[in-house]
């Protein structure tokens, strides 16, 4: 048996309780007494406010990680109890907007034209939505005689809007599709949405005035807030040539907007002292409101730059680390296919009827393997993988190829995966060649007279633990039994006694002394298969 292998006698000696309470009686209470007052001794350490928080955000986080099989199984209640229908119609919600506005939805990012074509699209999706918001702004006018010029303004603001949006659609769809071209769309779009947001306020700021002010907020400064809106939609783009134009255009038009419409300046403007005068009326509230409201533009336009910026170093930085992903791509390709290539040759016997040969020589091989590591005391599972082991590189030589993976430009995760298998498919195949290249060695040394210490030793440092020995004198019955061009086919007890007489010392002497016990059960399995 083998001393992996636990006797009986080993495991109820460990057992033993008449022992055990022997011992535990001559120790006493006192142990146990010592350890209780410690314990109560230390009082748990109270946890601050930072402890307490990060202990929330861990718990929160391992709350997020559930098990994939709870979760098929809470679906299936779902589905039982009919609860799965809104669940069905809140993803399918959310995939929606995933699909309209979200970056990188299926596209090459090393690819300028397509990112940028797909940033115009989610920014039309976005301009789409604000169009409804600057029409429904529009749409608040005055009563009276006012009400139709309102209307007249909103219908022009709507045919702008139209039109815009059916020039971009036309100049991003149109082909072929060119950089040049979704740059221009790119450019359209932001100057449009700048230019149609500060339109609304000073819609709001001309019709409306100061009229429905109401504490702190009001409709105009909601209109207001939309200028800023429209820089951040431009921002999406990422691009700073573009909010290095569009900034200074800002800057140009709103100061416009503060000296003109927010604040009449002009009428003022007859001689200096009176326009000094208006600005610094009320300890200077005009001015220092012109003052903040531009400081606070520059701020935020300044942060908007710098998010911007830090997004484009962050891109350039992946679009590199993707190029040198893709270059290894290649070669792994490359260098997993001349693996498997090499694999092929080194296993290939040549004609059909002698690849048909090894493939039933390996199966005999395989069975007595799994025999003998029976007889030896193994598990039944030991055995099974020895015996797997022992075919593996008959069962799974069809695996070894990348003809899949040849017309793909780019490797996915699920490719990845398929492909690491077949590497560690193709590794332990090389690792069973080289057990039966083994085997060749060994014998065909000894019947050319070629042996010695060295060679011994060479030998005994490839694969030498018991389950690779139990195949490898399996493999060697195999090869003595079969012909070969430096010798002539062997019986049966000719071949247990070279293995007993020659073969000794490659093996630990219980295997070979379990295979020499029970010969007549290997003959047996051999001509049984050889038979069929």
């Amino acid at each position: 048996m083998d001393n992996r292998e636990k006797t009986l006698d080993e495991f109820f000696r460990k057992n033993d309780t008449s022992k055990k309470n022997k011992d535990i009686n001559s120790l006493g209470t006192k142990p146990i007494n010592d350890y209780f007052d410690n314990v109560a001794s230390k009082k748990p350490k109270k946890k601050g406010f930072i402890e307490k928080l990060v202990d929330f955000f861990r718990i929160t986080a391992l709350k997020n990680k559930f098990d994939e099989n709870k979760v098929a199984v809470n679906q299936q209640h779902l589905e039982a109890s009919g609860k799965a229908r809104k669940s069905r119609l809140w993803t399918k919600i959310t995939d929606f907007f995933i699909k309209r506005f979200s970056f990188e939805a299926g596209i090459d990012i090393l690819d300028e034209t397509s990112v940028l074509y797909r940033k115009n699209r989610v920014i039309r999706n976005i301009i789409f939505i604000t169009n409804i918001v600057f029409l429904l702004f529009t749409l608040i006018g005055s009563s009276g005689l006012n009400r139709s010029v309102n209307l007249i303004v909103t219908f022009v603001i709507f045919l702008v809007m139209f039109f815009t949006d059916r020039a971009v659609k036309k100049i991003t769809m149109e082909k072929p599709m060119t950089l040049q071209k979704q740059q221009m769309a790119e450019y359209i779009s932001g100057i449009y949405i700048l230019m149609m947001a500060v339109t609304v306020y000073i819609k709001l700021r001309l019709t409306l005035g100061d009229s429905l002010e109401g504490g702190f907020f009001s409709i105009t400064q909601a209109g207001y807030s939309l200028i800023y809106f429209a820089l951040v939609v431009i921002a999406l783009y990422q691009d700073p040539k573009l909010l290095n134009v569009v900034f200074k255009v800002t800057i140009i038009v709103m100061t416009i907007i503060h000296v003109i419409v927010l604040y009449p300046l002009y009428a003022y403007a007859d001689n200096f002292q009176n326009l000094w005068d208006f600005l610094i009326n009320n300890n200077g509230a005009v001015l220092i409101d012109i003052f903040l409201r531009t400081l606070v533009l520059a701020i935020f336009m300044i942060g908007l730059y710098s998010t911007v910026k830090i997004s484009e170093d962050i891109n350039i930085k992946r679009k590199s680390e993707l190029l040198k992903r893709q270059a290894m791509e290649k070669d792994f390709k490359s260098v997993v296919s001349d693996v498997f290539d090499v694999i092929s040759v080194y296993k290939q016997r040549g004609e059909e009827h002698v690849e048909q040969n090894y493939v039933f020589a390996s199966k005999r091989v395989a069975e007595m393997a799994a025999k003998l590591g029976n007889f030896l005391g193994y598990s039944s599972k030991l055995c099974q993988e020895i015996f797997d082991y022992s075919l593996i590189h008959v069962n799974k030589q069809g695996i070894l190829n990348t003809e899949e993976f040849e017309s793909k430009d780019h490797l996915n995760e699920v490719d990845y995966h398929k492909i690491r298998e077949k590497t560690i498919i193709g590794s332990v195949i090389i690792k069973r060649l080289q057990l039966d290249k083994k085997a060749e060695d060994i014998v065909r040394a000894h019947f050319e007279k070629t042996v010695n210490a060295d060679f011994i030793k060479e030998m005994n440092g490839i694969q030498n633990n018991r389950e690779s020995q139990v195949i490898l004198l399996s493999n060697i019955y195999e090869i003595l039994r079969q012909p070969r061009n430096y010798k002539r086919e062997l019986k049966h007890q000719r071949a247990i006694d070279l293995i007993r007489l020659e073969f000794y010392p490659y093996f630990d002497p219980q295997i070979v002394d379990r295979f020499v016990k029970y010969a007549d059960d290997f003959e047996s399995i051999y001509y049984q298969l050889a038979k069929e």
